[in-house]
């Protein structure tokens, strides 16, 4: 892997890590407080989406996971 790539692709992890955790904040937050169904699912889904790219991602690093599961 070039040096270029190699820092775009783990820049890009770290971007994905920074956003899978925002998500995971406000998930608990709209739990916490009584949000509708719809609401925290709408989250979790933008999660998914994370993890899946994240998941790709970690391959170009011979990282392979089965399947990564995402906690309720």
């Amino acid at each position: 892997m070039a040096s270029n790539e190699l820092d775009k692709r783990t820049s890009r992890i770290s971007d994905i890590l920074e956003q899978i955790e925002e998500l995971n904040q406000l998930i608990e937050f709209q739990k916490i407080h009584h949000a509708d169904d719809s609401t925290i699912s709408q989250y979790e889904y933008m999660r998914k989406g994370f993890v899946d790219e994240l998941s790709v991602l970690l391959q170009d690093f011979k990282l392979r996971f089965p399947s990564i599961e995402i906690a309720a």
